[in-house]
């Protein structure tokens, strides 16, 4: 049984988006989709004022993760224009 670091890219519709309400919602998503431990997360400038919020998160894979179904899931929270996984590197240790 392996642990996967996975990283998702959560981009907001605009620069007038709350991140903190999307980070939580997020953050939520991925614990109840079986993240381990805390779920990190960290917000960084593109331009014009527009942020990305990453998060990232250790999952197991022995049931078979589907972290695109994850990613797809925090599409749907409201106020974000996308969401995809950008890393999923296994844990060593």
């Amino acid at each position: 049984m392996a642990n996967v670091i996975v990283t998702f890219k959560i981009m907001p519709d605009s620069v007038e988006i709350d991140l903190d309400s999307i980070k939580e919602k997020a953050i939520a998503i991925a614990k109840e989709s079986g993240a381990k431990g805390n779920v990190a997360s960290e917000i960084n400038p593109i331009a014009f004022g527009l942020k990305e919020l990453k998060v990232l998160g250790m999952f197991g894979d022995e049931n078979g993760l589907d972290a695109d179904a994850i990613a797809a899931k925090i599409g749907e929270i409201e106020g974000v224009q996308s969401s995809e996984v950008v890393s999923a590197d296994l844990a060593m240790g």
